[in-house]
C-alpha cells in the first residue's frame, strides 16, 4: 500500500497511471457522446440498420468505460493515501470527467425520448392502417354447416 513516506518514484508512477487512466475514460465518454449524436441522427432518419449498429457499438463502449472505472477505484483510493494535501491535475480531470457524464446523460435521455416518441408514432400509424389488407377467407359465405357425413 502506498503511503505518505513512500519514496516519491512510486507515488509519481502512481500519480502518472492514475492520470492516464482517467484519460483514457475521458477518451471514452468523448467516443460515447459522438456516438449518441449519431444514434440520434439514425432515429430522426428512421434508419433502423444504423441504428442497431450504434447501440451495438454503445454497449461495448459502455463495457469498456465499466472496465476502467474498476481500474479507476482502487487507484483513486491509492491516491487519497498518497496524496493527502491533493495534488493539482487529477481534480482537474475528474471535473471535466463529470461534466463529460452529465453531457452523456443529457444525451441519451434525450435520445431515449426521441426513441420513445418515435415508437409511439409507429403504433399510431400501424393502427390506422385500412383493414382492406386482410384477405377475406373463401369459406365465409358458405354458410354454418348443419351435417357431418361421416361415411367412408
Amino acid at each position: 500500500m502506498i503511503s505518505v513516506e513512500t519514496p516519491i518514484d512510486e507515488r509519481v508512477m502512481l500519480l502518472k497511471k492514475l492520470r492516464e487512466t482517467l484519460l483514457r475514460q475521458r477518451d471514452k465518454f468523448r467516443n460515447y457522446l459522438n456516438l449518441l449524436e449519431k444514434e440520434e441522427a439514425a432515429i430522426i432518419n428512421d434508419d433502423m440498420e444504423k441504428l442497431e449498429q450504434h447501440i451495438q457499438l454503445e454497449q461495448s463502449i459502455i463495457q469498456e468505460i465499466y472496465s476502467i472505472q474498476r481500474v479507476i477505484n482502487p487507484l483513486e483510493d491509492m491516491y487519497r493515501v498518497a496524496f493527502p494535501e491533493k495534488e493539482a491535475t487529477i481534480p482537474e480531470l475528474k471535473i471535466s470527467l463529470e461534466k463529460l457524464k452529465g453531457m452523456v446523460t443529457g444525451r441519451n435521455l434525450k435520445n431515449r425520448i426521441l426513441l420513445k416518441e418515435r415508437m409511439e408514432n409507429l403504433r399510431l400509424q400501424i393502427k390506422n392502417l385500412p383493414h382492406a389488407f386482410t384477405a377475406a377467407s373463401p369459406y365465409a359465405t358458405i354458410g354454418v354447416p348443419s351435417m357431418v357425413d361421416i361415411s367412408l
